[in-house]
């Protein structure tokens, strides 16, 4: 179910930000035309549209800060367990996500860049349970509160190329990406954690982006990317049995962007992020699963 509602709420994203600037650019022509029939003016001198080019700069630096609403899951099973399925919102009261990220570009040509990026995602809550809880292999016996730390880190690497399109440009990524996440429960005194990242993988992503000028600085960009893995042999055992890995990522952003001047830009807008990872064996039966809306601002540096 968490993937369609990915798939829907990512097209929905790009969908707006491809129509927002041709909707904004009908507007602004209907209001020229109206004009210049009033002032007996050739339409042909409204303004022209603004110039589509090439970023030249040769190293891009970016920052950006997010808050969200979390929804998704988590459930950590033992010894053949599968362990209590606990909600983020409604059972660990993790209510807000936030999360800081970074990226580093250096354009070999105008057109082709290779960008690392690091994004630190924040995801803490304090829930009030009713009943005992499972969590890789403990029981929570006493009903009360419970605390998680479910923060996590990615890092990726990614090849781009950009190309002139009639309207903007638009530009492609392939690359790599590797989650580290380590979430930990606590109750009444206890802590218990489970080392997802001992059977993680660098998952293969692809992307797409849309940057459009709408002039006087302004531009809308929309990108959605995302990857995964299928259910494949982790190359870790535990307890001589093999431990299988399921990971998928996906994000959709749309934003409007300002260039405050030729070396700095800020934007803000949209974010959606999907993640999902499940690792299963004879002895353990782990899953985690994040859908995060919110809103993401930042500034990027150019030299």
């Amino acid at each position: 179910m968490g993937r369609w509602r990915l798939v829907a709420g990512s097209g929905l994203i790009v969908a707006l930000a491809l129509a927002w600037p041709l909707s904004a650019g009908a507007q602004v022509r209907s209001t020229d035309l109206a004009l210049a029939a009033s002032q007996n003016q050739n339409p042909s001198d409204a303004e022209a549209p603004p110039v589509i080019e090439l970023d030249p700069s040769r190293v891009e630096f970016s920052l950006g800060a997010y808050v969200g609403r979390p929804g998704g899951y988590i459930r950590v099973g033992e010894h053949g367990n599968r362990g209590t399925k606990m909600r983020l919102n409604d059972d660990l009261g993790v209510s807000f996500s936030e999360s800081g990220d970074a990226a580093v570009a250096f354009h070999l040509t105008p057109r082709d860049a290779f960008r690392a990026t690091f994004l630190y995602y924040f995801l803490r809550g304090r829930g009030l349970l009713d009943s005992p809880i499972d969590y890789n292999g403990e029981e929570f016996k006493n009903p009360g509160h419970a605390t998680i730390d479910a923060d996590f880190y990615r890092v990726g690497l990614a090849y781009e190329r950009t190309m002139i399109i009639p309207g903007g440009l638009l530009t492609g990524s392939l690359g790599l990406t590797y989650v580290h996440f380590e979430p930990k429960l606590s109750g009444h005194g206890r802590s218990n954690t489970e080392d997802f990242a001992r059977a993680e993988l660098p998952v293969p992503v692809v992307g797409l982006r849309f940057d459009i000028p709408m002039g006087n600085g302004f531009a809308t960009r929309a990108s959605i990317g995302g990857g995964g893995l299928p259910r494949i042999d982790s190359a870790r055992k535990e307890n001589g049995s093999t431990v299988h890995l399921e990971q998928i990522h996906g994000d959709a952003t749309m934003a409007l962007t300002y260039a405050v001047t030729k070396n700095l830009v800020v934007d803000v807008g949209p974010r959606l992020t999907y993640f999902f990872i499940h690792e299963k064996s004879r002895q353990d039966d782990n899953a985690f699963e994040l859908i995060d809306y919110g809103v993401r601002a930042g500034l990027t540096f150019k030299f």
